[in-house]
């Protein structure tokens, strides 16, 4: 099956695309390109700039010219081009370059910082595999800097489920209503996750980081919500990757149970112990 067939596959209308929308509909209207020069091309055609961390200029390349035994990380970071595949996984990568930028040049660079650092049997240290879990699978969930949205976001530290996706259901976000005056969305960072949605099952469960982003924020329109949160994100990943970080920093969210991204209206949708489960055992 080629790339446009399998493209042909994503439901563009999936509410936990909406931060993609203009990408997804761009490369819909055509894409006939390999994937790689199609993208230097809407790029460069929005004036979009990609840059690494030392604010080098970033483009796509095909996979064939990541050289056999170099790590994808560090060809990005000796050539400042990276390695694309004709696949679903590919796409959806370079959909968060578009929608991160700065988030995704930062996981770069820290990935390039502790490439050489083999403490753990993956020949990946806890810094190496916490961006790999973010990149891969990774969520965020933007909650208001209010009483509610310090609720939503400690409720799901905690595992509370009831609190976190249910009472507090009207304050999600959700794509069928205008009103702006929500308190909490999340916005899908990793590509694989992505990947998954296609074919959604109940079971799927991203990595999520919490950012806390004042009221106003709900209301903009999404491509200053994106610079905002990335730039935001950026520098809280920052913090949070840091020799002491592992995985399970990162806090489990069903992402099939947010409100309105799925028929999860009754609340027995949530009555799934297999899925929404009470706590990690210690």
């Amino acid at each position: 099956m080629s790339f446009l067939s399998d493209f042909r596959s994503i439901d563009l209308s999936a509410p936990w695309l909406f931060h993609l929308q203009n990408i997804h509909t761009s490369f819909a209207d055509g894409g006939k390109l390999p994937l790689y020069h199609w993208l230097n091309k809407y790029f460069d055609g929005r004036r979009i700039m990609l840059v690494n961390h030392q604010n080098r200029p970033l483009s796509f390349t095909h996979q064939n010219d990541l050289e056999h035994g170099t790590a994808y990380e560090a060809h990005i970071g000796q050539y400042q081009k990276i390695p694309t595949r004709d696949n679903l996984h590919d796409w959806f990568g370079a959909c968060i370059w578009q929608a991160f930028p700065k988030t995704k040049a930062l996981l770069n660079a820290k990935h390039l910082a502790h490439i050489n650092d083999d403490t753990t049997a993956n020949k990946r240290n806890r810094v190496r595999d916490t961006i790999t879990v973010f990149d891969e699978n990774g969520a965020i969930l933007v909650v208001s800097d209010d009483d509610i949205g310090d609720e939503i976001g400690r409720a799901l530290t905690q595992f509370d489920w009831q609190t976190c996706l249910i009472n507090h259901r009207s304050h999600w976000y959700n794509h069928h209503d205008s009103t702006h005056h929500k308190k909490a969305k999340v916005f899908i960072f990793g590509h694989a996750l992505l990947e998954q949605l296609i074919n959604p099952y109940k079971s799927l469960c991203s990595h999520t980081m919490i950012i806390k982003m004042d009221t106003p924020f709900f209301g903009l329109p999404i491509d200053k919500q994106l610079a905002l949160l990335d730039n935001k994100l950026s520098i809280e990943m920052d913090k949070l990757l840091i020799d002491t970080v592992t995985p399970r920093q990162l806090n489990p969210l069903p992402i099939l149970g947010v409100p309105y991204f799925w028929d999860n209206h009754n609340p027995q949708f949530y009555d799934d112990p297999f899925v929404f489960r009470k706590g990690r055992k210690k």
